[in-house]
């Protein structure tokens, strides 16, 4: 977990520079943004790319922030279209404000040999189609594009395939309420340990300072990402 403890913490201190702004932040982002605990009984887990990261059903950190927009703030050309919608917002995920410290801490720190063919750069994150496959800042791997949903693989390197000792899926969606006439906007995170053997009534194992960067890092994705869908 080292390198993802130091790499939440760079980002959370990068974009917001210190420890009062940090806290304003932080207020911003609670009034911005809605973050809620889910259960494993969500249908998200339920899912057959769920199972084959998560094979044994591991215990995770299961968590969805969700940003309402209404559909006049957002880019006349995406107001219909929810596969439009929802690529523009995974572009704006990985390629604004939100994950920027990141990208550059992964790209000085941790790109070994054999990723010169990943993304590394947020202006190519910003242009990407998010295809199954593709892969970027040897941290990152889309595993699954139904259109109006990208699922990607985090917590460790493209490079080991199999079961890890940190693992993780991020679901990325948007769906257009005609009727409200607005978009939700998910992204949906599990974190887990795959290769560990399964313990019935076991409860994960990661580090409270990782569980509480992350439940304001994710929302400061969220946060960044929608300034890609605005006119």
């Amino acid at each position: 977990m080292g390198i993802i403890r130091t790499a939440l913490m760079t980002s959370v201190w990068g974009v917001t520079g210190g420890v009062a702004s940090v806290g304003a932040g932080m207020a911003y982002l609670a009034a911005t943004t809605s973050r809620i605990d889910l259960s494993k009984n969500d249908p998200t887990f339920k899912t057959k790319t769920y199972a084959k990261y998560n094979p044994k059903g591991n215990p995770a950190l299961q968590d969805v922030v969700i940003k309402r927009m209404p559909l006049r703030k957002i880019r006349p050309e995406l107001r219909d279209n929810e596969e439009a919608l929802t690529l523009e917002f995974c572009r704006g995920i990985w390629s604004r404000w939100g994950y920027w410290a990141q990208s550059k801490f992964h790209e000085r720190y941790d790109k070994p040999p054999g990723s010169e063919n990943y993304l590394w750069h947020v202006s190519d994150l910003a242009l990407a189609k998010y295809e199954t496959g593709l892969k970027f800042s040897n941290h990152f791997e889309v595993v699954n594009n139904e259109g109006n949903e990208i699922v990607v693989r985090c917590g460790g390197s493209p490079m080991v395939p199999g079961l890890r000792n940190s693992d993780g899926l991020v679901f990325i969606s948007a769906k257009i309420d005609k009727e409200a006439q607005e978009a939700e906007f998910r992204l949906t995170s599990a974190l887990f340990n795959s290769a560990a053997p399964f313990v019935e009534g076991a409860e994960h194992t990661i580090p409270p300072k990782i569980v509480f960067l992350h439940r304001w890092y994710v929302r400061m994705l969220v946060q960044s990402a929608v300034r890609n869908v605005k006119p």
